[in-house]
Parts: structure tokens; sequence; C-alpha cells
């Protein structure tokens, strides 16, 4: 099962800003790296996390100037860190009872990246139509075959030969519809 993916294998690299650069710099590292965060340092140390949600509260909300703002005085202290062997299932129990979207991967109390709640989600892929998880290579040797919506949605296989529009947005899945045989209906 995903959940059981040590934290490591889903996290991606940190990017880093000084604690004294302006927020308008850290934001623009954000957007150029397609990042929602960026992690704050002090001399190669790191001392917290900047994210789009800080920048809102703490800049925006205030009415503060993002280009005279230290990102130091934006920033959370002392981000929710986790070791990278640690399994997912723990990750997100710690997400949810910290109350954060994302969290710091550690290996021996280092730094060594970072991951979302869309990293999870993105990683434990659920058949919009069955419910039941949709198994990766991740996971095991035999991943699960499975049809992906231009929306999104995901499908067993399966499961897409039978709704053959998408539950989202209704577009066709499949060209090619199997009907049960008579035996296998309830009047058959």
């Amino acid at each position: 099962m995903a959940l059981d993916l040590p934290v490591g294998r889903i996290a991606r690299p940190i990017i880093t800003i000084d604690e004294n650069a302006s927020v308008v710099d850290a934001s623009k590292a954000m957007v150029e790296s397609g990042r929602g965060s960026v992690v704050v340092t002090r001399a190669d140390e790191t001392v917290g996390i900047l994210t789009e949600r800080d920048v809102m509260k703490r800049v925006v909300a205030n009415s503060l100037d993002p280009g005279s703002t230290k990102v130091r005085d934006a920033m959370t202290a002392a981000p929710v860190t986790i070791e990278r062997d640690r399994p997912l299932r723990e990750a997100i129990d710690l997400m949810n009872r910290r109350g954060v979207r994302r969290m710091l991967v550690t290996e021996k109390g280092k730094i060594v990246g970072v991951f979302t709640l869309r990293d999870i989600v993105k990683h434990t892929s659920m058949c919009l139509y069955c419910g039941k998880e949709i198994k990766s290579i991740l996971e095991t040797t035999e991943p699960e075959a499975y049809i992906e919506c231009e929306c999104g949605s995901r499908y067993h296989k399966k499961c897409a030969d039978t709704v053959v529009h998408c539950a989202s947005c209704s577009r066709t899945l499949v060209t090619n519809v199997i009907y049960p045989e008579r035996s296998e209906t309830f009047s058959g």
C-alpha cells in the first residue's frame, strides 16, 4: 500500500533562501521553481520555512511591503520535520495533528527534502468509480492498469470500461463499452 512507502521516496529537493532576503525575492524563487515554499537558512543552517500562506497571512493581510519585509519576519520558525525512512501514514498523522500542509524531510537530523499534501495525493491514486486504491510501480512489481481522464481523475482499466464517462467532467474515457452477459444481470 502507498501509505507504507517511506517519506523519502516522494520527497523533492528543497529550495533555500537566506533569512535576510526580501519576501519578494522568496516569492520569485517559489514561482520560478514551481514550489509553494522555500527553506529559510542562516549561514547554511535551516531556521524556518516560508510558505505561500505565510506570505498571505503575515505580509499581504497586514499590508506590509513585500519588497522591504525580510523573510525572517514572515517565515514559520521550527518547521515540522520527519525522518526519511518513516512511512507516509505516520507523516499524514503528524501533518493532521500539527495542522501543516508540508513537511521537511530529514536524514540524521539534516534537511534533505520536502513534501506536501499534494505529493501524498499524487502517490495514492484512487479509482473514482470503485473507490479502491490503484497500485503503482512504487508499491508492487505488478502495477495495476488505469485510465487517466484529461481532468486528472483516474480509473482502474476495468472500471473505465464499465463507467465510460468520467464522473468528474463527463468526458468519454473509453470507446469500447463492455456490456454484461445476460446471465450476469438481475433479469438474466
